[in-house]
């Protein structure tokens, strides 16, 4: 008879947080980021663009082999949550659409680049090889949760704002970076 081991000892609960937490940003950049500035009355013609500082995510390749030299994955993984927290809280100060803007995006898609790395990395470091399988699905079924839950704070803005909901994506990043 085996028993069973306590959540925060799960290597599983913690491969599915870590995974939310990856899937998130994608969520806030691709759900919330657009309608947002549509909004605020920004032309579709520079939604699209913005969608060009979506690259980060495929170039991350040039910079993975850093961050994996350097390990430290869980620090990482916490700057920057932090980061993308205080982004977060610029865009709830932020009303309108300009340079800063476009600068602060820029920033929180390397920012999410580089949690992935980190996350990405870590994972293979917690993992034994036996349990790749089962933890793939739960890295899937996860980070498609956090892109969800993206759409939820959307929801929300409806509701409160979106300062409120800028505001309340912020914490999640930060209780994120504790979690790391």
């Amino acid at each position: 008879m085996t028993t069973a081991t306590p959540l925060l000892r799960n290597k599983l609960f913690w491969v599915g947080l870590l995974y939310f937490a990856e899937g998130f940003p994608l969520g806030v950049f691709y759900e919330i980021f657009p309608v947002y500035f549509r909004q605020q009355g920004v032309e579709l013609r520079q939604i699209g663009v913005l969608s060009l500082l979506g690259l980060a995510w495929t170039l991350k390749f040039l910079w993975a082999p850093a961050i994996d030299y350097w390990r430290h994955h869980r620090r990482w993984m916490a700057a920057v949550d932090v980061g993308m927290g205080i982004v977060m809280i610029h865009f709830a100060m932020q009303a309108g659409f300009g340079p800063s803007v476009w600068v602060a995006i820029g920033l929180f898609t390397m920012l999410s680049a580089t949690n992935d790395i980190a996350i990405d990395g870590y994972t293979i470091e917690l993992l034994d090889k036996h349990e790749y399988g089962l933890a793939n699905g739960v890295r899937i079924g996860f980070y498609r949760v956090g892109m969800l839950f993206a759409g939820v704070v959307l929801m929300l803005s409806g509701w409160f704002g979106w300062t409120w909901a800028y505001l309340r994506a912020s914490v999640i990043f930060f209780g994120l970076a504790v979690v790391s």
